[in-house]
């Protein structure tokens, strides 16, 4: 098998490198090839892990050093084609100076002495509105500016993260007899790539705490699944969802102190009794992109009532899995988070890094598509640059959740005929 999947890995570093010497939003068909090249080369990956005998530790090993080899030539363009990390860099910048986060906005004039030629690149909608992200993001924000206030000390200390979620991966493949390959599943996959070492997002971070959290779950070691999800919480919300999966298997006390540590995490923030949410009510409120399901039913229903819908559809999925799938099943963990970010008001692609980890299951297919498809959303560029705002093309959607439907229905004929599992 290793023959075939190192010319894989190859191709995918061409590609991956070819992209990071591109300036991608003004060449965003250059782009988009260039990430359908790799996509390819990294779903035919799947289906020789799948399909042929596993090499040898150590030739994994090389595959994961290749891996490293491209996020580290993706390095050169970051921000590649979204520039969040601007705003991290403010946010951490400002706790330096005793500010809060949740209480500043990057265009206040009182705070124009503030800024860098960094921060001062944050989008204008963006820089008129306080913080959306949770605690531990901003603790994050404040550690990595405090040692070198760069947006590729971001992303150096994101791809740190991200050799740490391959190890944990590789040890929950060991530790529950599954093919340890699958960690290239994650490790592969081009859009980890994008966001993490050329976008910098901090969904790498909040990823590495989801696999911690379910390593330790797996082991029954309950404390640390606790304090690793209520990390993972503290970063960016999305894994409230998964909350049935600890039900029961967690001790009381520790699910307690995961309360606590999150109430501790906020302490620092807190205004006037209040907990702070920054602008989160303005996300979901007035942010649309990308999300096909939120605005066909947002006339009807109303934006607090789908959000709230949104939410509890993910509970719902990840409930059932609680009761029908092992703790250890990939499908359990992707499928609650990827339901609730379909529903959202926005979809924008770094916040399918979460599910990346568990794409090693037939059951998960129709997402390891999805997080590839979910990349051509960036064509939003040539609207963009072309004046008339933040406006997908018209054959985003339809290519996006089309080829998902189509993988769905492949993996339903598949089930019909064969065992479901991949491994």
């Amino acid at each position: 098998m290793a023959r075939p999947v190192f010319g894989c890995g190859a191709l995918i570093l061409l590609a991956l490198a070819t992209v990071g010497t591109l300036d991608a939003r003004e060449q965003i068909a250059a782009f988009l090839f260039l990430m359908l090249v790799a996509g390819f080369a990294y779903l035919a990956v799947l289906w020789l892990i799948h399909t042929r005998t596993a090499g040898t530790s150590k030739e994994l090993v090389v595959c994961l050093l290749l891996g490293l080899a491209w996020r580290v030539a993706l390095l050169g363009g970051v921000p590649l084609v979204s520039d969040d990390v601007y705003r991290y860099v403010w946010d951490g910048r400002v706790q330096q100076y005793g500010l809060n986060p949740y209480e500043t906005v990057p265009a206040d004039p009182a705070l124009a002495s503030l800024h860098t030629d960094l921060t001062r690149q944050i989008d204008s909608t963006n820089a008129a509105l306080p913080t959306i992200y949770p605690p531990l993001a901003q603790r994050f924000f404040l550690g990595v500016t405090t040692v070198h206030e760069s947006v590729k000390a971001v992303a150096v200390a994101l791809i740190f993260a991200d050799v740490l979620i391959v190890m944990f991966l590789w040890r929950w493949l060991n530790a529950t007899r599954r093919n340890h390959w699958w960690v290239l599943a994650y490790a592969w996959h081009p859009l980890v790539a994008l966001e993490g070492a050329a976008g910098a997002h901090i969904d790498v971070l909040g990823t590495l705490l989801v696999v911690v959290a379910g390593y330790a779950l797996s082991r029954q070691r309950s404390l640390l699944a606790v304090v690793a999800f209520a990390g993972a919480f503290a970063v960016k919300f999305l894994p409230v969802v998964l909350v049935p999966l600890l039900w029961r298997r967690v001790r009381l006390t520790h699910a307690l102190a995961g309360l606590v540590l999150v109430g501790l995490l906020y302490v620092p923030f807190i205004q006037d009794g209040q907990i702070p949410l920054g602008s989160l009510a303005t996300y979901a409120g007035q942010w649309r992109f990308n999300a096909p399901f939120f605005r066909w039913m947002e006339p009807v229903f109303g934006v607090p009532a789908l959000v709230a819908f949104a939410v509890v559809a993910g509970l719902a999925v990840a409930v059932r899995a609680r009761h029908t799938l092992d703790r250890d099943d990939p499908a359990a963990w992707a499928w609650p988070m990827a339901v609730s970010v379909v529903l959202m008001p926005a979809m924008y692609p770094w916040y399918l890094v979460w599910i990346t980890p568990f794409l090693t299951v037939i059951a998960t297919i129709p997402l390891a598509v999805w997080a590839l498809t979910s990349i051509a959303t960036y064509a939003v560029w040539t609207s963009q640059l072309a004046g008339v705002g933040w406006v997908l093309p018209e054959w985003v959607e339809p290519f996006e959740y089309g080829l998902v439907a189509v993988s769905c229905v492949w993996v339903w004929l598949y089930h019909r005929t064969t065992v479901g599992r991949l491994d």
